[in-house]
């Protein structure tokens, strides 16, 4: 496995070199999820296929019928959609050719790197690292749809509080919002938390959550007609408006 994520990070790295970035295996410079997409970008490559049907494929579902389920029908062609953790772009390459502008915010700098050249001619966009939760660089009330998949699954509860307020507050008046989340109130959910093995003192890689309680946070935060449902699956999708 090592000699294989070696292998992705130095088929990327060729890849981003030209835009100044480099994917470099530190502690300190690495996100969790950064081998896995250059795992996704290198098979691409050697394949000749698009990083993100990897991804799909890899992560077994299809994006495109995601964001058809839930976000599509909140996009207009006039829309300012913001993207918390676009990732390699599994869900925003579905989303940008069907808006205005596009404002990707993430945290890794392979992700921000591999985007901007990624989506290159594809729409208006435009790329935010952040190293807090913050959405700092976004100006208040400018964005008409702000959504964020499989991103809440991996936040502790003061961190997605704060980005609810932040959400709250560059959203225009009427705006919408929309994200998913683990919950162990899913027969799913519950399947994924008691399959995960965590040693003593170890933490677990996905955050779980009760739908009542991120509904009644969005309520506390300024959010209106906030409704949370959930499926067979280990998710729930809450959507509101500001």
């Amino acid at each position: 496995m090592l000699g294989v994520v070696k292998h992705a990070v130095k088929l990327t790295n060729g890849l981003l070199r030209r835009i100044g970035v480099q994917l470099v295996r530190t502690e300190g410079a690495q996100k969790p999820w950064d081998e896995a997409f250059a795992d996704w970008i290198a098979k691409a490559k050697a394949s000749g296929v698009d990083p993100n049907e990897v991804g799909d494929r890899e992560w077994n579902g299809s994006a495109l019928e995601g964001a058809s389920r839930h976000l599509f029908h909140r996009v207009t062609q006039e829309s300012v959609v913001l993207e918390l953790g676009p990732g390699t772009g599994r869900y925003t390459r579905h989303v940008l050719p069907r808006c205005r502008e596009m404002i990707l915010v993430d945290y890794s700098t392979l992700v921000c790197g591999w985007l901007r050249e990624y989506l290159r001619g594809r729409g208006q966009f435009r790329v935010q690292q952040i190293d807090k939760p913050t959405l700092s660089g976004v100006a208040d009330g400018s964005v008409d749809f702000a959504f964020a998949n499989g991103v809440f699954e991996h936040i502790d509860l003061d961190d997605t509080d704060v980005f609810l307020q932040e959400f709250h507050r560059v959203l225009k008046p009427s705006g919408a919002l929309w994200f998913n989340f683990n919950t162990l109130m899913s027969p799913g959910g519950l399947r994924w938390f008691q399959q995960e093995e965590v040693k003593p003192g170890d933490r677990r890689l996905f955050r779980f959550y009760h739908p009542d309680l991120l509904k009644r946070m969005a309520e506390m935060r300024g959010f209106t007609k906030v409704s949370v449902t959930t499926d067979e699956g280990r998710f729930a999708y809450l959507e509101a408006l500001k």
